[in-house]
């Protein structure tokens, strides 16, 4: 049996309790992986190239590409537009569903400006928007960063952040543990079953603060088979790591008012 490649762990979440979803994408993870579809960024080139104006819609599941019919968490409305010759301009809208209601509420936005012939934007405004009418907004230009804490005066508050995770860095040394937990697992699990394994699998592991539980959603090939003893078992595998991890207060966001807020987590595995 192959063994593990690598785990890629930049930030790992976990807890007693979760939920498990499962969804398959059509993309491939080097050329499409998550982050870039829901940046647009698979989509920019032909943008830039054409000039044209567009207004499209995703729907994602922990920042995972989902089919509008499948459950869903988050829609994303892209607007792109040519400003002239030579400036093209890519703007997003972010909108969560309420758990209860199923209503959407405002998230993010973000607005990104292109040089025709740069692959990367000259310009990035991000926008989050937090409670009691708080917003972070984080603008990239000419490499610097400038951050700001606005209230819902429009008063700006601090230059560094409303979150303390923007305004310090995630605490990865609190997970090397797990790190060794889920690598020594899924290499026990690969050495000792048979079956064919995935190219990889992309973890999206959320620190849910209301339920203080943790949801999670895995992210397989296209072609990989759903339902196969090899994926049955990876899944059981993963969950019976975290089921093992202690959901502590630092796994979630917070802001200046002591407000909290979910975080989500990704892990690329890779299989060989």
């Amino acid at each position: 049996m192959r063994g593990l490649l690598n785990i890629v762990l930049a930030v790992v979440l976990a807890t007693t309790t979760m939920t498990v979803y499962g969804q398959k994408k059509k993309r491939n993870v080097k050329q499409y992986n998550s982050a870039e579809v829901y940046r647009a960024n698979d989509v920019i080139q032909d943008l830039l190239k054409t000039g044209r104006d567009t207004v499209f819609t995703r729907h994602y599941l922990s920042s995972f590409l989902v089919d509008s019919t499948r459950l869903w968490k988050e829609e994303v409305t892209y607007t792109g537009e040519k400003l002239d010759d030579n400036k093209y301009k890519m703007s997003a809208q972010s909108m969560l569903k309420e758990k209860n209601s199923g209503e959407l509420k405002l998230n993010t936005e973000s607005e990104k400006v292109y040089h025709k012939n740069k692959s990367d934007a000259v310009y990035v405004l991000n926008k989050r928007y937090l409670v009691d009418g708080l917003v972070e907004e984080i603008v990239h230009q000419n490499k610097q960063y400038v951050v700001k804490c606005i209230d819902k005066e429009g008063n700006v508050l601090n230059e560094t952040g409303c979150l303390r995770y923007s305004q310090t860095p995630f605490p990865v040394e609190k997970t090397e543990k797990f790190q060794r937990n889920l690598q020594k697992t899924i290499t026990n699990l690969v050495s000792k079953s048979k079956g064919r394994l995935p190219r990889y699998i992309i973890l999206a592991i959320e620190a849910d603060y209301e339920s203080q539980r943790w949801n999670l959603a895995l992210d397989f090939p296209k072609e990989y088979k759903l339902g196969s003893d090899m994926h049955t078992s990876l899944v059981a595998a993963i969950a019976h790591v975290l089921n093992n991890e202690k959901l502590e207060e630092y796994h979630f966001d917070k802001d200046i008012n002591g407000n909290y807020y979910n975080r989500t987590m990704f892990i690329p595995l890779s299989f060989r």
